[in-house]
């Protein structure tokens, strides 16, 4: 496999040196797609002024998809950070361990392009891994767009039974007509995350101890398991502004408020099947000992009506610099189980107050919602948000608010083969406070959050839903800065949590990353070169377990995970729209001792070797 990635990687290098060669004349700087192709997300439809124009940086490139899995790329990732309740105000069913590679109505870019744009990302490596990105954009007119994304993960792994096979497929469209009295967001998604389930290896010892050990024959726990999520969803954003017609142009129109309704369609499809139950990796078997077979559907149908006041670029004061919105929501919702079919309702009501100026300096939001009945009655939050420029190019943010919320609904009922539990808990409710500076001249980014939270709920160290009646106080500090010395840059962020009360949640006090390498324009400029090092490191602590059957996480006593840092290796060579990055991963496996886990009984991989290309067409 070494040899066959060596070859690539010399193939790809050729040709770029070719394909510069023929364009010496040409600097890499001068076609600037920025100035072609723009995108936004769902929240920022309408504020021309938030489209984001595309970044020809070729930083980071080789940093295709989280790290902190459970093992094998495409596995559960165990978060280091900590937030709860997951999810907008409303029902939620669980964490889902895959969301981040998930495509969802609001992570998805919506693109404006004035020519097709195709961003196609290409990778190989080591345990016959394959990820393929794509994304296809096109303005069928000037006011109408139509994106299509695709992505791939597949990969066998290091251990027995890592393999995954993933697809995350997307279809949006966004119209705004020409009199800008009508707009309207469209989205499509199917998020298929398979993988084997090999429940971790059995004994940490065999591996930590074990030197060059081959590890398809190191001892696992689950020899017959699998797990899939299958999500599903639409979203439908409707908007009509409200104004009157430019003096001007006598067509476009300027609002002064508009109407959104927001329709979407959801559902989660978790599947877990092993075919062979009695293993002895279980505590408990309900239904079958023959074969587990578990199967949970819950879906939702949501419909937001809101009302907004907009910037009706008049600005004669307070009259006009006051915005206000409300809404109100309805969600359907659907969970089943093996012996349950409930459905329920919420219906939502919220407004915020800010100001509406989109050429402000310093602003402000107010926002509040509360459930008014359904399966969350008498949820509520609380926020505010306020941005201040304080010196040119210096902007900080500050945040606070409150929540009290009812827990996913996994905590409350569960039925499954393996796992079951009916609970009645209190609400968890949540206090906060932030602020967060940044300096796009400087590269830095620095902030803190203070939470304090109570009735957190948990999974035990045996697995079971729980929840702890204590108060529980986070402080996050994070750092990010970059520096450049001549042709030499060092990326930095950093992360410090502090949990004086650590009985349910469990953090590394110190998350570091680091990235040191030489970058400039090589071959009469025809080519930007990258080569260098980056090291990801955390401090030990008592990482949470895996527990496939539930696809959760859990505490564990038994011992800490981390103090070992993974150092990878480096270079990027990008000409004009085309990037290749040759990739050295976890360069150090097997030269600093075998602690690398980050999970307790799921090894981290060895050393992996690394080929992709990335490639912008804008034609």
């Amino acid at each position: 496999m070494v040899k066959n990635v060596i070859k690539i990687s010399l193939f790809f290098l050729l040709n770029l040196i070719v394909f510069s060669s023929l364009g010496q004349s040409d600097s890499i700087k001068a076609f600037d797609e920025g100035t072609v192709t723009s995108y936004f997300y769902t929240n920022d439809f309408l504020n021309y002024n938030t489209y984001i124009k595309l970044n020809s940086s070729q930083s980071t490139i080789q940093n295709y998809l989280p790290r902190n899995t459970i093992g094998n790329v495409g596995l559960p990732i165990n978060s280091l950070h900590y937030k709860q309740p997951f999810g907008a105000l409303g029902f939620n069913y669980a964490q889902n361990v895959y969301q981040e590679y998930f495509f969802t109505h609001t992570n998805l870019k919506f693109y404006k392009t004035r020519s097709p744009y195709t961003d196609l990302l290409y990778v190989m490596g080591s345990k016959k891994e394959q990820v393929f990105k794509g994304i296809f954009s096109y303005n069928i007119k000037p006011n109408w767009n139509v994106s299509t994304y695709f992505n791939r993960i597949r990969a066998e792994g290091f251990y027995l039974r890592q393999n995954v096979n993933q697809s995350y497929i997307a279809v949006s469209s966004n119209y705004i007509s020409k009199n800008n009295r009508y707009g309207l967001l469209i989205s499509g998604t199917y998020n298929d995350a398979k993988s084997a389930e090999n429940g971790g290896i059995k004994y940490d010892s065999v591996f930590t101890e074990g030197g060059l050990i081959d590890k398809k024959i190191i001892e696992i726990n689950l020899v017959q398991a699998k797990r899939e999520l299958i999500n599903r969803s639409i979203s439908l954003k409707q908007i009509l502004n409200i104004g009157k017609q430019d003096v001007d142009t006598l067509k476009t129109i300027i609002p002064s408020w508009n109407l959104v309704l927001e329709s979407s369609y959801e559902d989660n499809d978790w599947r877990y099947n092993d075919e062979n139950p009695s293993s002895g990796f279980y505590s408990n078997i309900y239904i079958d000992s023959i074969v587990t077979n578990d199967k949970i559907i819950n879906t939702k149908i949501e419909n937001t009506f809101s009302i907004n006041r907009m910037d009706n670029l008049k600005h004669r004061g307070f009259v006009d610099w006051l915005g206000v919105s409300f809404n109100v929501s309805h969600q359907l919702l659907n969970v089943k189980q093996n012996n349950l079919d409930s459905t329920f309702n919420n219906i939502i009501v919220g407004g915020n107050f800010f100001n509406t100026y989109k050429t402000k300096k310093n602003s402000f939001d107010l926002l509040g919602r509360y459930v008014v009945s359904g399966f969350n009655k008498d949820d509520y939050s609380a926020t505010g948000n306020v941005k201040m420029e304080v010196l040119k190019n210096l902007d900080v943010f500050f945040n606070a608010g409150i929540e009290n919320r009812t827990s996913d609904f996994i905590y409350s009922y569960y039925n499954s083969n393996h796992f079951e539990w009916k609970n009645s808990f209190r609400k968890i409710n949540k206090t906060f406070i932030g602020f967060k500076t940044i300096s796009n001249k400087y590269h830095l980014v620095i902030g803190a959050n203070y939470t304090n939270y109570s009735g957190i709920t948990y999974f035990d160290n045996y697995s079971i839903a729980r929840q702890y009646n204590g108060n529980i106080n986070i402080v996050d500090v994070y750092l990010k800065k970059d520096f450049k010395f001549y042709n030499w840059h060092l990326d930095n962020t950093m992360y410090y949590n502090y949990v004086p009360d650590s009985t349910v949640i469990r953090l590394p006090q110190f998350v570091l990353n680091h990235s040191l390498y030489y970058e400039n324009n090589v071959l009469k400029e025809a080519m930007r070169l990258q080569i260098g090092f980056s090291v990801f490191y955390t401090t030990s602590y008592y990482a949470n377990a895996y527990m496939p059957a539930t696809g959760q996480f859990y505490l564990q006593d038994s011992k800490k995970y981390g103090n070992y840092p993974f150092i990878d290796f480096f270079i990027n060579a990008k000409i004009k729209m085309v990037s290749v990055f040759l990739k050295i991963e976890h360069l150090n496996s097997g030269l600093m001792g075998n602690t690398y886990i980050q999970t307790p009984n799921y090894p981290t991989n060895d050393r992996a070797f690394k080929i992709g290309i990335y490639w912008k067409f804008f034609d």
